[in-house]
């Protein structure tokens, strides 16, 4: 009987047996989008161009140095004193291949002082490829391997 007075005393309070296991959480709202973020580079810093050296010999062999050196008569010959200033990164060498970084605003000069340059042997410089971003110079998928 003691139960039934208890129930009718209090008849809006429903008891319910809660293990000690079984805490009752507050779930999170749910995201029903998510945030993609997005964020565009509109001026690169650095463009980065693959240059390949076309000469008479086939056994050339062309080292960092020579490389160097060739760059910067190119730059010489087309832009005298202001193609010398430009900075010059050669980032690879791989046989008669270059991948070199210049700045972004030098990078036309670049390309047209190396493409019609001729060494006094006759070698020559070839514009394979240029983009604001290395990896995709490379023919590699991921751009991976430029670096190492």
């Amino acid at each position: 009987m003691s139960n039934e007075k208890e129930a009718e005393v209090s008849p809006n309070v429903e008891m319910t047996d809660v293990d000690s296991h079984t805490a009752v959480k507050r779930k999170r709202s749910e995201k029903t989008s998510s945030t993609v973020t997005q964020f565009t580079i509109r001026n690169p810093q650095w463009s980065y161009l693959h240059l390949s050296l076309i000469t008479n010999s086939p056994n050339y062999q062309l080292d960092a140095l020579t490389a160097h050196l060739h760059l910067r008569a190119a730059l010489s010959q087309f832009l005298g004193l202001h193609g010398t200033a430009m900075p010059i990164d050669i980032l690879k060498l791989s046989g008669n291949d270059v991948y070199v970084r210049v700045p972004n605003e030098d990078s036309s000069a670049v390309v047209i002082a190396v493409g019609g340059w001729v060494g006094k042997a006759g070698e020559g410089w070839r514009v394979k490829n240029s983009g604001s971003w290395g990896a995709g110079l490379h023919s590699s998928t991921t751009g991976a391997d430029l670096f190492k």
